[in-house]
């Protein structure tokens, strides 16, 4: 296993793995940027030049600042990638990690994408085997900061084994455990888990390949023990996770995307509804915890009544429906306070092979909409091809940089094709300037 990470090769994937990689950049950068747009994160302090791009801003950083921006940026709105079955989010990781270091030491685009696929693979393989994390603990910094380190280290060592091995071993040995309430209630210190996370592993992957030493055994010894709920143990995996993942449709947690995808094909018939008197919604277990009313519109994002509201009321769910404004306004309000929300045991047999979710509108008149979904839109199977993963970035750069999307996802496809990290950081300067 080390030793395919080490000479993981993205020129030699197959043409599906190598788009995969290119949409996954893409789409990253373009959740970065709506998210960079939030005061939050636009009031943190530090700064100082350098050669990497924190997006959203016209200049150089140091390349720590630009991995903890970045990557708080891709938190904030609950738009960042996953992957379902090792229960995280592994672009989000590795995407931040890479380019920021890539720009800096001025690596060509294949190179980026290379190290991209081997921190996607490593870490998804890690977060399979871990069977989730324990009680209160979120994934954000677990196995995707593995993912971290092994990206880092296949950018700056390529080829090299031993590096590799040291990278594993020593970010496993050094993991950040998020509280999962502080996420889940949609606390604003949420978004600086991932950005700390990215930071944190880039930062072991450089040292293990400078030389510094794990113990060995880290992995069974020590990341098993805080880290994993039921640890299986790394094996090696046939094919490519990376085909696997999902990429988000909706700006909400990942367990609410069922509940969401029901709503949206309801909505997507009748268009805004206005007349509801009551919904019914039924989940499995992790998504019917989200069962409270928003009193913000980053706990919103964590909220199965609110969404629904917002969904039913303006007939949909993104970056023009999700403020504050609308979250707060006595109509959502209102219409979120009718939302029942169940947890279903027939339903939990679905997950992790998806995320099941009926929902029931009832009409002023009597009348009745229903839905269901099990895997959601975006996931695996149902993966969003090339074409609509592409609109998704284009409309997320645009919403943040109006006019700037085609440069800044040009630049992104010059990553494959003789481009380089840096072409794609002057992109993105040029569109915040």
């Amino acid at each position: 296993m080390i030793e395919r990470l080490a000479a993981t090769d993205w020129a030699a994937a197959p043409a599906s793995v190598r788009d995969r990689v290119v949409d996954l950049v893409a789409d990253t950068v373009a959740v970065a940027a709506l998210g960079s747009a939030r005061p939050e994160l636009q009031a943190l302090s530090g700064g100082g030049s350098g050669s990497s791009t924190v997006v959203g801003s016209p200049h150089g950083w140091p390349v720590a600042d630009a991995q903890f921006r970045n990557g708080s940026a891709i938190a904030a709105d609950q738009l960042q990638d996953g992957h379902r079955l090792a229960r995280g989010h592994p672009a989000s990781h590795v995407v931040p990690a890479v380019l920021a270091l890539a720009e800096d030491r001025d690596r060509s685009g294949v190179e980026l994408l290379s190290a991209v696929l081997a921190g996607y693979e490593a870490g998804v393989r890690l977060g399979r085997a871990m069977g989730g994390t324990p009680d209160g603990v979120h994934d954000i910094g677990t196995w995707g900061q593995v993912g971290a380190a092994v990206g880092v280290a296949r950018l700056l060592a390529p080829g090299d084994p031993a590096a590799m091995g040291r990278a594993v071993e020593l970010s496993a040995s050094a993991v950040l455990l998020s509280d999962a309430a502080t996420i889940f209630a949609g606390r604003s210190g949420g978004h600086a888990f991932l950005g700390a996370s990215v930071q944190l592993g880039a930062s072991l992957g450089a040292a293990a390949v400078s030389g510094l030493e794990p113990e060995p055994g880290a992995l069974d010894r020590h990341f098993a023990a805080v880290a994993a709920r039921d640890w299986s143990g790394l094996a090696p995996g046939e094919g490519y996770a990376v085909l696997g993942g999902y990429t988000k449709a909706h700006p909400t947690c990942a367990h609410l995307h069922g509940v969401n995808d029901a709503v949206a094909d309801i909505v997507a018939t009748t268009g805004p509804l206005s007349d509801v008197d009551r919904v019914e919604v039924r989940a499995f277990a992790h998504a019917a915890a989200f069962d409270k009313v928003a009193d913000t519109e980053l706990a919103a994002r964590f909220s199965v009544p609110t969404s629904v509201a917002v969904a039913l009321l303006t007939g949909r769910l993104d970056e023009t429906t999700m403020t504050a404004e609308v979250v707060r306004s006595p109509a959502v309000r209102e219409l979120a306070a009718r939302v029942d929300v169940h947890h279903d045991p027939a339903l939990d047999a679905g997950y992790p092979a998806g995320r099941p979710a009926r929902v029931r509108v009832v009409r002023a008149d009597g009348s009745e909409l229903t839905a269901s979904a099990d895997l959601p839109r975006g996931d695996d199977t149902r993966a969003f091809d090339r074409d609509a993963l592409r609109a998704k970035a284009r409309r997320l750069i645009g919403h943040r940089f109006p006019g700037h999307a085609g440069a800044v996802l040009a630049a992104v496809d010059g990553l494959a094709t003789g481009g380089s990290a840096r072409d794609l950081g002057a992109a993105l300067r040029a569109a915040a300037a």
